[in-house]
């Protein structure tokens, strides 16, 4: 542990105390007016674009030991600070009848440097690790159709066909694979914009972005969505976010298998979670908003080509680097082979 981040950790959550003060009413049942933080064991997550610590907090009152989980997100500006808490709320009242889906609370903003934001802390597994739990993908499915809502709509696919385009010169520009690739994909853009899939964007639906309670015998009892700092209003494609839930997890399996089947049969459980919700609120099941087939293996492409530009640019990662390469061929795989479409697009 950094011996120094410690005592600045122990410090910020000292002052918000009230919410250690509640909690040890909470547990005690009595009316606590002191405590004092005794130790505290922390981890740093992964955030994209703030740190975030996890901690486990140990502080006394005069009525005993108590613990309780926390997590301080910091973020570099102001403004950003104030758009994920106008973010969690929004997506806090998506799932206000839902008592199986979970919003972490929000305890105290700080908006002068260091910005950040404490929530309170979530128990259970994050999705990946969550590996004996039957039900997952159908659960999460169903958490993202929340997320989406909203009537049928076009997406607004000019914002698609250009950063396909883009993407495909970044990546195989000058490759004799171009011709080929825009020829036998371009199939993936009319999916686009002949569908009425346009909704509200996650943004960053990552697994790591979920965490489930389960029973021991793999139920799920309740699943807790975090960072919501890139959730936007609109009319943006659904597959998008179901495309960078299953990315890395594709990926993978690719590396180990050259093929993805066990990711397909977690994305139809996925789908079918979706569809109970899109069902109950618009009466309107996927296949129907998308009638020239889910664009899903462009999704896929997409994730694997900006990672192949993110190692590449931000990272000095070299081009003929192996997995470099190996994401390369992966882009391909699903902009000619389009594994995803042959399995899931029957009904055409």
């Amino acid at each position: 542990m950094n011996s120094s981040l410690k005592p600045h950790l122990i410090q910020l959550v000292s002052s918000f105390s009230y919410y250690l003060i509640d909690e040890a009413r909470k547990d005690v049942g009595k009316d606590v007016l002191e405590v004092k933080i005794t130790d505290l064991e922390y981890y740093k997550a992964g955030g994209r674009f703030g740190d975030v610590y996890v901690a486990d907090v140990y502080y006394s009152s005069e009525f005993g030991e108590h613990k309780t989980k926390l997590a301080i997100k910091f973020i570099e500006s102001a403004l950003d600070v104030l758009t994920e808490i106008r973010n969690s709320s929004f997506l806090e009242k998506k799932f206000s009848t839902r008592s199986i889906v979970k919003i972490p609370r929000y305890i105290y903003v700080n908006l002068k440097q260091p910005t950040f934001i404490a929530y309170e802390g979530i128990t259970g597994l994050n999705y990946e690790d969550a590996h004996t739990v039957v039900d997952k993908s159908f659960w999460a499915g169903y958490v993202l159709s929340i997320i989406h809502e909203g009537k049928p709509r076009p997406v607004i696919v000019d914002i698609y066909e250009e950063l396909y385009r883009r993407l495909i010169l970044s990546i195989f520009g000058g490759d004799d694979k171009e011709q080929e690739i825009m020829e036998g994909s371009k199939n993936l853009i009319e999916m686009v914009a002949s569908s009425q899939g346009g909704g509200d964007a996650f943004g960053d639906f990552h697994q790591s972005n979920l965490m489930i309670r389960a029973t021991p015998q793999g139920q799920v009892v309740s699943i807790a969505l975090i960072d919501p700092t890139f959730w936007m209003q609109g009319s943006f494609d659904r597959f998008e976010d179901v495309g960078t839930f299953f990315g890395r997890q594709a990926f993978l399996e690719y590396r180990e298998t050259q093929s993805i089947i066990r990711t397909i049969g977690d994305i139809q459980q996925f789908l079918q979670g979706y569809n109970v919700h899109l069902k109950e609120i618009t009466g309107t099941p996927l296949q129907e908003l998308y009638p020239r087939g889910y664009p899903l293996d462009l999704f896929l492409s997409t994730w694997a080509m900006m990672d192949i530009i993110d190692k590449t640019n931000n990272q000095n990662v070299p081009l003929d680097h192996p997995d470099v390469v190996l994401m390369k061929d992966f882009a391909y795989y699903f902009l000619t082979d389009q594994p995803i479409g042959k399995e899931l697009n029957t009904h055409i």
